[in-house]
């Protein structure tokens, strides 16, 4: 019974039982809160936990984990973990005077501990590597360029580009290109083909983000100052949203204005399986009020922050995501929740919103002048840092069904 395999997730570990064939996956909090050690949290005599369950971060990470032998040779897991906070006597807090604290589980233990037991349905972290969206036009003009225009692309390149989107974004829901250029109405044509066009909004046909802004209409509005703006899906407030927007660079900030991204559609799912389900079944089913107020513009929309589509996953039996609406600075007074529940449904944003802002969760892409960057609107949350000088962002809409058609007909042509 002593063989077994180690594997370290972000926010569990994984033990395989060799021997016994299954696998169990362990909550790290749970892990250092069930510590057999008798340097603070069994006691030396009694061996009774002194540990208080309140006390352990549930985003506690291990250090590192080895495998081991425990003091009597018996095959073990050790666990080192940073010092946490424990009650003294009198309920205070104190840091315990040590470099790292180690927990050592006797593999027999571990294995009569087991909860999360081969586990089927298991979500990995969104995609978070800018490198896998990435793509460079100035690549494509190198290889690919018209043998009549060397700035722009040929019939063969354009397929080739346009493919690269299509796997992109049905992949990642977000695609970054670099050295794209300076025409916005050239690069619209990247998207959807001449007879489509853009979704105009109360901001008109395209968006001039800057706080300089003269050409739109209803521009009392956060993108339109030097303001951060926090993760969020536009347009929240409307029936029915665009399905896809690009920001084109023209000029970048002095300094800040770094956007970033995150899968939102992975999140939610990392969320119901990995984190908290209760917390994505109040995502999932309590209306929001979604109220956009402005000087010369209202409208008001009622839906869930995740809200599930008709069409069932067979791999597990439960609704799909079908789309994501969140949007803190749109979001009116919740007033559907009972009092004794209100509580409840702000604990579960919070946990979605410390989800969104690690590290291992966001894709960050810094445009200079001539980048674009485009996504899925209904699955991918996008954010702005705050920033200084004259940055300039052209907005753009796009329909879903306009972009599939346009970047699928490359598709199957380059795949021919």
């Amino acid at each position: 019974m002593s063989s077994v395999l180690l594997d370290l997730k972000p926010d569990w570990a994984r033990i395989t039982f060799v021997d016994d064939e299954f696998t169990a996956d362990f909550h790290y909090f749970w892990l250092r809160h069930n510590c057999p050690c008798l340097s603070g949290c069994r006691h030396a005599s009694t061996k009774e936990r002194l540990i208080d369950a309140a006390t352990v971060p549930l985003e506690i990470r291990p250090l590192r984990a080895v495998l081991t032998t425990d003091d009597s040779g018996t095959p073990a897991v050790a666990f080192f973990w940073a010092p946490i906070a424990t009650k003294d006597d009198s309920g205070g807090l104190v840091i315990q005077d040590e470099k790292e604290h180690v927990s050592v589980f006797p593999v027999q233990w571990l294995r009569d501990n087991a909860y999360g037991v081969n586990r089927d349905h298991v979500h990995e972290l969104p995609p978070h590597d800018a490198a896998l969206v990435t793509i460079d036009y100035a690549a494509y003009i190198a290889e690919y360029a018209d043998t009549n225009d060397s700035s722009r692309l040929g019939d063969s390149g354009t397929v080739q580009y346009r493919a690269a989107l299509y796997d992109r974004l049905s992949k990642f829901g977000v695609a970054v290109i670099r050295n794209r250029g300076h025409d916005t109405e050239d690069i619209i044509l990247d998207f959807i083909d001449s007879k489509a066009d853009v979704i105009p909004t109360h901001f008109g046909r395209i968006e001039h983000l800057r706080t300089d802004n003269t050409e739109n209409s209803n521009n009392d509005q956060l993108g339109y100052t030097n303001s951060a703006v926090r993760l969020h899906t536009d347009q929240c407030y409307a029936e029915t949203v665009p399905g896809f927007q690009f920001l084109h660079c023209i000029r970048p900030a002095d300094v800040g204005g770094e956007n970033y991204f995150v899968h939102a559609e992975s999140a939610a799912n990392y969320l119901k399986t990995e984190v908290n389900r209760r917390a994505y079944e109040l995502l999932t089913t309590v209306p929001v009020r979604f109220d956009r107020r402005q000087a010369k513009f209202q409208a008001l929309h009622v839906s869930p922050i995740l809200r599930l589509s008709d069409e069932i996953d067979p791999a597990t039996n439960e609704r799909k995501l079908a789309q994501v609406r969140y949007s803190y600075f749109t979001q009116g007074a919740q007033t559907n929740v009972p009092f004794s529940e209100l509580r409840e449904w702000y604990e579960a944003q919070q946990v979605w919103d410390k989800l969104l802002y690690r590290d291992d969760f966001q894709i960050k892409a810094g445009l200079q002048a001539g980048d674009v960057v485009i996504y899925d609107n209904l699955k991918v949350l996008h954010a702005r840092n705050g920033f200084s000088g004259p940055r300039h962002m052209a907005g753009v809409y796009l329909a879903a069904a306009d972009l599939w058609h346009h970047l699928g007909q490359a598709k199957k042509a380059a795949s021919n």
